[in-house]
């Protein structure tokens, strides 16, 4: 069996091979298909949808395992964690356009130049991106000069303590831990930053085929009251203890 991608044929029998062209093929698709049921529209062409809001860019820090070679990680010093950087771009629903991973030493501003350019080829219908703080400087100039897109900073309120997800940003920040729900991306295990990009995108293939399978929307449980056993009291079974007879 071979695959053929770009014109030219792929050998099968290479898993790492065939799981990347799976992984390219089906999750355009099944993007299609959550985008069309999200936009509540479908007499209207996803193109036209797509184009109704920017993008969102957006990075996470993971720590590494001991086994991940020291050359593609490094140590964030924002935030206090030694492993691999994450930059993800997605749509205005929090599904996955473009993924990047590099050291965690790498400055946001400089791990965006991948990803970026990947959306502009990929969806030339997005115009705007939109990323927070981290992300200013440069490489506004940059992706207005270079890619022809305006890259907007939104930056927190003055008087914002803590954390606050930010009212245009908030869905690329729901992605990540919509990822790290999967037991493989709660910590980066693998050997090349490339395993680490295809593993993001298959966590993203399993979400998208819940949300097709599902048929209607995600319904979330209200809190339960708690009753109240009145006249007797329910011990714990780990403090119960049964008594053995001694043989005395």
């Amino acid at each position: 069996m071979r695959l053929s991608s770009g014109g030219a044929g792929q050998d099968a029998s290479d898993p790492g091979q065939l799981l990347l062209e799976l992984v390219g093929r089906v999750s355009p698709r099944q993007s299609c298909g959550v985008r069309r049921r999200a936009g509540q529209d479908h007499r209207r062409p996803l193109r036209l949808f797509r184009r109704a809001a920017p993008v969102l860019i957006d990075s996470q820090s993971v720590r590494t395992a001991d086994t991940v070679p020291a050359a593609t990680r490094g140590f964030d010093a924002g935030k206090k964690v030694k492993g691999r950087k994450r930059h993800v771009i997605t749509d205005n629903l929090g599904l996955l356009l473009a993924v990047h991973v590099v050291a965690a030493s790498i400055q946001d501003r400089d791990g965006a130049k991948r990803p970026l350019p990947w959306t502009r080829l990929d969806h030339p219908g997005d115009r705007k991106v939109w990323a927070d703080q981290r992300f200013a400087g440069r490489l506004v100039g940059w992706t207005a000069q270079i890619l022809g897109r305006d890259l907007e900073i939104v930056r927190k309120h003055p008087g914002q303590r803590g954390f606050q997800a930010q009212p245009t940003r908030w869905a690329a920040e729901r992605t990540f831990p919509w990822l790290t729900a999967h037991r493989r991306l709660a910590r980066d295990d693998e050997t090349s930053p490339a395993h680490s990009e295809t593993m993001i995108r298959r966590a993203m293939i399993g979400i998208m085929v819940r949300r097709l399978a599902r048929g209607r929307p995600a319904t979330r449980q209200g809190p339960r009251s708690l009753s109240r056993v009145t006249g007797r009291r329910i011990a714990h079974p780990l403090m119960c203890r049964t008594s053995r007879p001694t043989g005395r």
